[in-house]
C-alpha cells in the first residue's frame, strides 16, 4: 500500500494529545499554578483541539486521495472551517462560562496546542502526498 491509513497516520496526534495529557496533569501544581494557568482549561482544550484536528485530518485525507479538483478544494475548505468554527465555539463557551474567572494564560496555553497540533497534521498530511500515487 502506498499511502498510509488515515489511523496510523493520525498516531502523531494521538501521542501529541497524550503526551501534553500527562504533562497538564503531573505539573498542575507545580508549573501550571505558577504561570496562573486553569490545568483544567488546558485539559478540555487539549480534548477539543485533538478532536477538531481528528476530524480535519479526516477531512484533509480524504481530499488528498480524491482526483476532482473541486472536491479537493471543498474538503480543504470544509476542513478548515470547521476547525475555526470548533475552536472559536468553544473558546467563547469557555468565555460565556467562566465570567470574571476567565485564565487568559490557559487561552493562550491552547493557542499555542492549536499551533503544535496544526503544525503536527500539516507534516503528516504533506508526508502522505508526497507518498500518494497522484501529485495534487
Amino acid at each position: 500500500m502506498e499511502n498510509r491509513s488515515p489511523g496510523k497516520a493520525i498516531l502523531p496526534l494521538a501521542v501529541i494529545f497524550a503526551v501534553t495529557t500527562v504533562f497538564f496533569v503531573v505539573a498542575r501544581g507545580w508549573l501550571l499554578m505558577q504561570w496562573n494557568m486553569d490545568y483544567r482549561v488546558l485539559l478540555a482544550g487539549n480534548g477539543i483541539l485533538f478532536l477538531a484536528t481528528a476530524f480535519s485530518f479526516f477531512l484533509y485525507s480524504r481530499a488528498l486521495r480524491d482526483s476532482n479538483v473541486q472536491v479537493f478544494l471543498r474538503m480543504l475548505y470544509a476542513s478548515l472551517l470547521v476547525k475555526m468554527v470548533f475552536c472559536l465555539s468553544a473558546t467563547l463557551v469557555y468565555l460565556f462560562l467562566a465570567g470574571k474567572d476567565v485564565s487568559k494564560s490557559a487561552i493562550i496555553g491552547c493557542f499555542c496546542l492549536y499551533v503544535l497540533y496544526t503544525y503536527a497534521e500539516v507534516k503528516v498530511l504533506m508526508r502522505m502526498s508526497k507518498k500518494s500515487p497522484k501529485n495534487a
